[in-house]
């Protein structure tokens, strides 16, 4: 005997107490008993009205999360599983039939007759799982509710962010014996997965070789992720690196990937390395002995294939930072150094870098320059190029853009005098100072002269070259501070 109330069917069945398969006639009295005429005899059904009730037994996805009222799932996650049990004084767990609905996904109620349910590519967004279980007699149970938030996946979010991050840039452009030996160094250390130390000034392209070194290598298929030390505070520098898990501190919403997970199968460049906290440092010493991490906040232990290239300022003649890491962290890092030379020792590739910078920023602003006069290029070639590559073509932009014809003359060249070298043979300069101090004043200078603005089209970060960010961690490292007025 079936029952229909329009959305389910239920069935009484000799395991239910009919006394006979064969029913011949159904009568219903007034007291809404129904008398059942059965090849066996008579029988008569009273329905209950008692409402069961329905619990949720586990959600499935990514792994069994068991009977949860709220759920955080991501995009990747293409099934999700629902199971439950209805519970009824009357019927048998095999008879329960159910009714569900994901608000969200859809508005109307379905039927089912086992205890699962399943979806699969869920969009972004907000939903509602609803089950009612639904015994013998058609009565329904309150519903059984799970709130489910389905966000970005954080693995093609953050992979997406690091590698917009970390840009495209033009591949070494000169000839001299400097700059042949380091693409020599690069080849030669690629193919394998030792550890490569770069040093170099600002601007001569440390972050160019680590790139150039993973497109040689047999992971140029991976991903390629660069992280800038310097600009991140200590506090967030090690969930940066190694990720954190939803409440990990104040402001972790969900869980985040670290470079180091973002990067597996690939390489992971560390500017700046010298700037990492000594925590980060010990964690980072860690994952290089033993390939794997753990997240902040979390205890389960991250495996990642990674190659780490590093890179730092030298502070001294010798290149030497031991006393900046833990020697053991030091000599890890240091397995094959490679020292960029700056564009002073370079002179031979100043012209071909500047014709390179001045066509593709003609091309960019569609203006005709075709060559670049000598008298600007003996100019550029006797300057001393503190900030090297890249101070020079920022320079060589400037003269594009203010060029009236179809060269680049000595007067669309703008350097400081005072930075300027004395011609060959001419007196040295008045002053020799360290690196350091020349990148404290310079930097002063700008500043000075953008009416110590940082950010904007004219600030002072877009003079230099440098994002603000970057800038300030700059500032804050030399000690560069706003005058009082």
């Amino acid at each position: 005997m079936s029952r229909y109330d329009g959305l389910v069917f239920q069935q009484l069945t000799r395991e239910d107490g009919l006394p006979h398969d064969e029913i011949r006639g159904l009568l219903q009295d007034r007291l809404g008993d129904v008398w059942i005429g059965t090849g066996g005899g008579l029988s008569r059904f009273r329905p209950c009205f008692t409402e069961p009730t329905v619990r949720l037994k586990d959600v499935i996805a990514d792994r069994r999360y068991g009977g949860v009222s709220e759920i955080q799932l991501t995009t990747s996650q293409k099934h999700l599983a629902f199971e439950f049990q209805g519970i009824s004084w009357t019927t048998r767990p095999g008879s329960m039939a159910y009714t569900y609905r994901l608000v969200g996904h859809e508005s109307s109620w379905q039927a089912a007759y086992t205890g699962r349910v399943v979806y699969q590519d869920l969009s972004l967004g907000q939903y509602s799982f609803q089950v009612r279980a639904v015994d013998r007699d058609l009565n329904y149970s309150e519903p059984a509710v799970v709130q489910v938030t389905v966000g970005p996946d954080p693995y093609v979010e953050a992979l997406n962010e690091a590698l917009r991050a970390t840009g495209t840039e033009h591949e070494f452009i000169g000839k001299s014996p400097a700059l042949m030996q380091v693409q020599d160094q690069l080849a030669e250390v690629a193919p394998s997965d030792a550890a490569v130390f770069i040093a170099g000034e600002t601007g001569t392209g440390k972050g160019l070789a680590a790139r150039s070194l993973h497109g040689l290598s047999p992971r140029k298929s991976g991903p390629f992720i660069q992280i800038n030390c310097g600009p991140i505070p200590d506090s967030l520098v090690e969930s940066e690196l190694f990720g954190h898990e939803r409440g990990a501190f104040t402001g972790a919403v969900r869980r985040k990937l670290g470079k180091l997970e973002l990067a597996d199968k690939g390489t992971l460049f560390l500017d700046e390395i010298g700037d990492l906290s000594l925590e980060a440092q010990t964690k980072l010493l860690r994952f290089l002995d033993e390939h794997a991490f753990e997240r902040v906040g979390g205890r389960q232990l991250v495996r990642a294939d990674v190659r780490v290239v590093s890179a730092t300022q030298p502070r001294s003649a010798a290149d030497d930072r031991s006393g900046e890491f833990p020697p053991d962290l030091y000599f890890r890092l240091q397995v094959f150094p490679v020292r960029l030379p700056p564009l002073r020792e370079r002179g031979e590739d100043v012209a071909l870098l500047a014709t390179f910078f001045m066509e593709r920023m003609a091309a960019h602003l569609n203006k005709k320059i075709t060559h670049i006069s000598p008298a600007a290029v003996r100019l550029l070639e006797n300057y001393n190029w503190p900030g090297n590559v890249r101070e020079l073509e920022h320079t060589v932009q400037r003269a594009v853009i203010v060029c009236k014809g179809t060269r680049i003359d000595a007067g669309d060249i703008s350097v400081a005098p005072t930075l300027q070298e004395a011609p060959t043979g001419g007196p040295p300069p008045e002053e020799l100072v360290t690196l350091e101090t020349f990148e404290r004043r310079y930097i002063q200078r700008v500043l000075e002269q953008a009416g110590w603005v940082v950010s904007g089209t004219r600030g002072a970060a877009a003079v230099l070259g440098l994002k603000e960010s970057t800038l300030r961690a700059r500032m804050r490292k030399l000690g560069i501070k706003r005058p009082e007025v």
